[in-house]
């Protein structure tokens, strides 16, 4: 795979530049939203959460208009081809590795770029290994020189979307992963007609009245509660090429995301990060983009009752999230799993007692020498899948299933636990205990075992 681009470096010096000329003029500290997250949003709930002034509002009305005025043309010829971007570094990486088992598992043959924050985020070998699976390790640090900005992990998602070489991106948080082969979806007739495709959380938008005046979307502060969706964007389709300046301006709002607009765009409900940032900016573009029609379905915990071997989803919340394919009409179709409940590392469900990597600690705590030690689900009683780990138990709930992928008939955590002990028995996550572990865990919940072959470093006890 080819390199980042210089014009890229350059642009973004320049987007940097312009960012700075025009800073937030106050700080916007997060509160819990008045009467809960979940309360009934109100007009009066929504515009009496911020102590800003119409003064200050109108100040950054300014400011931002001066930021789109000068966002840059897309730069030609600087990005090439499709492709699949993820970040991983520190424990994220463990996500990581099971969702790329998967997305090779289920037949992807898109190339993907994994990226991380700097070189002090790889687990040892990793990136060694990662290029056997069609994969290749990018750190953020190798083409931004002053990192002092990004002080949340929320704000690096726009530079790996900025910085990647692929001009059309499937984005992918490292828990969301592909259920079934995801390389169609940049074929999909809405996709090909908009060029960016997002898709929706459960919860109604909160955004403050200020910020369709603000961004320029209307010329007075709102008086009515937002009638559209919040954005889900552990899972986006972005075209470069159509969407660039939609990117620029999603970065703007990232760099001063966690002092100013995070907090702006949710007003202390659920959501607060880069989430919100990408559709708020196509619209203050004007920009034609895609929704996901279905709303997300949770997937229900593993009661006992299951029927068969396909994902039950249910209303409400549960273990992990289902989004829709989105070539498939008014059907409901599952196209990624993303798990934010239950996180799908070897590790953090079959450790005894395992200590964390150094590439997941702090800078501080690697400097201290820090030993972190922490319990996975298979002995940690708090756990929400304590009992399935212990038990050797199914975590999903299932049912009769129709969906077909490559290899047949669907049975999507049977897959994931395939792929999560070639993790935990081969390349950089190996180790001997958990190896065995998971490979006990196939056997008693799912009836049979893999048997990948390779080393072990039995740091688990």
């Amino acid at each position: 795979m080819r390199e980042p681009s210089s014009q890229i470096v350059e642009q973004w010096m320049e987007l940097q530049l312009l960012f700075k000329a025009h800073p937030p003029n106050l700080v916007l500290e997060y509160l819990d939203f008045r009467g809960g997250r979940n309360a009934k949003l109100t007009p009066e709930l929504l515009a009496g959460y911020l102590d800003m002034t119409f003064e200050q509002a109108s100040y950054m009305r300014e400011e931002h208009a001066s930021v789109v005025q000068g966002l840059p043309d897309y730069p030609q010829k600087a990005f090439a081809g499709r492709g699949i971007a993820m970040i991983g570094g520190g424990r994220y990486s463990e996500f990581l590795a099971t969702t790329l088992g998967m997305i090779r598992l289920i037949g992807s043959r898109l190339p993907v770029e994994v990226w991380m924050k700097d070189r002090s985020e790889e687990k040892a070998a990793w990136c060694d290994d990662l290029l056997t699976q069609g994969a290749v390790c990018r750190f953020i640090s190798d083409y931004i020189a002053d990192m002092s900005v990004f002080t949340h992990y929320y704000q690096l998602k726009l530079p790996v979307l900025l910085f990647s070489t692929f001009a059309e991106i499937l984005y992918l948080d490292s828990d969301s992963m592909p259920v079934v082969n995801p390389d169609a979806v940049f074929d999909a007739p809405l996709y090909i007609a908009t060029g960016a495709v997002l898709w929706p959380d459960f919860w109604r938008s909160s955004e403050s009245p200020y910020t369709p005046f603000i961004t320029g979307r209307d010329s007075v502060k709102a008086t009515a509660v937002p009638g559209f969706q919040t954005v889900e964007a552990g899972q986006m389709l972005w075209n470069k090429e159509k969407h660039w300046k939609g990117l620029c301006l999603s970065a703007y709002y990232n760099y001063f995301g966690p002092d100013y607009f995070y907090t702006l765009f949710t007003q202390g409900t659920h959501g607060w990060g880069d989430k919100d940032t990408f559709p708020t900016a196509l619209r203050a573009l004007g920009a034609n983009w895609t929704l996901v029609a279905h709303h997300p379905q949770a997937q229900k915990y593993n009661d006992g009752t299951g029927t068969g071997h396909g994902l039950e989803i249910v209303r409400g919340t549960g273990a992990a999230m289902m989004q829709a394919d989105p070539a498939h009409g008014e059907e409901f179709r599952s196209l990624f799993l993303h798990s934010g409940a239950v996180k799908l590392s070897p590790r953090r469900m079959l450790c005894t007692e395992c200590v964390e990597d150094a590439s997941a600690l702090s800078a501080q705590e690697r400097l201290e020498g820090k030993r972190v030690v922490f319990k996975g689900s298979f002995v940690d009683e708090w756990s929400g899948i304590h009992p399935q780990m212990r038990d050797g138990k199914r975590v999903f709930a299932t049912k009769v299933e129709d969906e077909l992928n490559d290899m047949g008939k669907l049975d999507t955590e049977k897959d994931i636990w395939r792929v999560m002990e070639r993790v935990a028995c081969v390349g950089a996550f190996n180790e001997e205990e958990i190896c065995n572990r998971t490979r006990t865990h196939l056997e008693k919940a799912f009836g049979e075992v893999t048997r990948w072959h390779g080393g072990s470093e039995g740091r688990c006890r």
